[in-house]
């Protein structure tokens, strides 16, 4: 209890609303850290809704959530923010596998969403996929035409 009292001081005096970012934060764990919930999508292996650390990165966040899959695009990353100002934050993880050079790896912040893009190869293969059953379609329509006649 004493806990959450720190926790609704600290967010109080730091001029954060009920309606903001406090319906993102819980503890958990046996050290009773503060931890954030924070959303991740598309080309991610498991893809959800993550509590972590309170000052986690982008990176931590794709780890702990299986890592990327086989098309994910590493220039399409997006951190969508809602708090205290709603923007989205496009971040091109490329240079860092290239260099390992840490900047332009955004902290996240509770409540924030982050969505990993697809690559064009992955864009491409649906199509083939969808074009391919539909010429299934076509193929097997005529047949019973054939047939019938």
């Amino acid at each position: 209890m004493a806990y959450l009292l720190l926790v609704i001081i600290i967010l109080s005096q730091s001029g954060l609303s009920e309606t903001s970012s406090v319906k993102y934060y819980t503890f958990l764990g046996s050290g009773r850290e503060l931890q954030m919930k924070v959303s991740i999508w598309g080309e991610i292996g498991s893809p959800g809704m993550y509590s972590i650390p309170e000052g986690s990165d982008l990176l931590f966040l794709i780890t702990i959530a299986g890592g990327p899959t086989k098309y994910a695009d590493f220039s399409k990353v997006k951190v969508v923010r809602s708090f205290p100002e709603p923007e989205v934050v496009k971040v091109d993880l490329k240079n860092f596998f290239k260099t390992g050079i840490r900047d332009g790896i955004p902290e996240l912040f509770p409540g924030d969403m982050v969505f990993v893009g697809e690559t064009g190869y992955r864009k491409f293969k649906s199509v083939l996929e969808v074009l391919r059953d539909i010429s299934f379609v076509i193929s097997f329509s005529y047949m019973v035409y054939r047939l019938v006649d």
